[in-house]
Order: C-alpha cells, then sequence, then structure tokens
C-alpha cells in the first residue's frame, strides 16, 4: 500500500505530515516533529540530516550545509548567491552552467542532492512512523518561488525517491490546513 504526505521543505527546518482516519497529523521520529534542514558529511564520508548534522556544525562547520533553499534554482553569479558565499562556513562554488554548487564531505554536490537528503530524511521519517511505503508527496514552498526553483525541488523529490503530486504555496498550505480544522471542528458539533 502506498501512501502520500505533505512536506514542508523549509529553509531552516522541515516537517512531514500525513492524513490518516480524517486526522491530519505530524509525523515524529522520538521526540522530533521539525526536522532541521541541515546536511552534514562525517569524517567517514556518511551523510547525517538534521539534528545530528546541526550537531555536527559545532565540530565540522566546513562539512555542513544549511540555508540552501535559498539558492536553490539560482544562478551562482546572482546577488543572493554571492551574498552568502561571505556568510557560510562551507564552500559555495560554480558547476557547469551558472549553476550553484556546495563543497562538504570531500566532494561537490549540488544544491538539488542537498534538498534531496533532506527529503529522502523526511520520507524515511514518515515510512517509519506509518510502517508502509511513501511514495506520493506534495511539497510546500515560499510563495515566492520561481518556477526554476519549483523545478528543481521537483527533481529533489524524484532523487528522493518521492512523485510530487504537487508544489504548493506555504500560505496555500496554511490556508488549506485551516480550512481542513474548520471543516473537522464543524463535522462534530
Amino acid at each position: 500500500m502506498c501512501s502520500s504526505d505533505l512536506i514542508d521543505l523549509g529553509t531552516s527546518n522541515s516537517a512531514c505530515a500525513v492524513v490518516q482516519d480524517g486526522r491530519a497529523s505530524v509525523i515524529r521520529r522520538g521526540d522530533d516533529r521539525i526536522v532541521p534542514s541541515v546536511v552534514g558529511a562525517l569524517e567517514d564520508g556518511t551523510i547525517v540530516v538534521g539534528a545530528e548534522a546541526k550537531l555536527l556544525r559545532t565540530v565540522r562547520p566546513s562539512e555542513v550545509v544549511y540555508s540552501t533553499k535559498r539558492l536553490i534554482g539560482r544562478r551562482f553569479g546572482s546577488p543572493e548567491v554571492q551574498r552568502m558565499r561571505e556568510t557560510v562556513p562551507y564552500e559555495i562554488v560554480e558547476g557547469n552552467n551558472e549553476s550553484v554548487m556546495v563543497e562538504f564531505g570531500g566532494q561537490r554536490r549540488s544544491l538539488v542532492e542537498v534538498s534531496a537528503f533532506v527529503l529522502k530524511y523526511l520520507r524515511q521519517m514518515a515510512e517509519e512512523a506509518l510502517g508502509q511505503r511513501i511514495k506520493k508527496t506534495v511539497i510546500a514552498v515560499p510563495a515566492n518561488f520561481t518556477d526554476s526553483q519549483r523545478s528543481a525541488t521537483r527533481i529533489a523529490a524524484r532523487l528522493a525517491g518521492l512523485d510530487v503530486i504537487r508544489v504548493i504555496n506555504e500560505p496555500t498550505a496554511a490556508a488549506l490546513a485551516y480550512g481542513y480544522i474548520e471543516e473537522i471542528g464543524r463535522a462534530h458539533v
């Protein structure tokens, strides 16, 4: 049986929610409901995501990438990319066709790959919680995301083993959630 979920792929934090038995709930892994959108590389090259990667920032700051969603789908020469290059401890480098890449764990990786690590982590978290395969998803992104950024997010989801049903704006996701909660409240009156 396949299920679908809603993923909020955030700049600082991400989360995953599902609807089961008519109730929406945010997926947990232990006490964690919110996953830091942070990806790091251990000394042996193993990739870690979330809280573990965030902790790694204190001892290996150049091996941990964060806030990459701000740059996904942008050109290397853009002002946003150049500003971030000045402020983060990890290397932001130019890839083919003016793409933006990051260096950590001894490798150059695309921002799509970095987002895919976070999405895969969220998918696995949902699968553990539900005890079934998650294949389809809806992803919430900032309302000001360009077509290029939305496309890059879809590609990242595909790399994470997810089929994106739809990419929706975060304000739309909030409005839908509010409407869903209101509808349930009316049904129980």
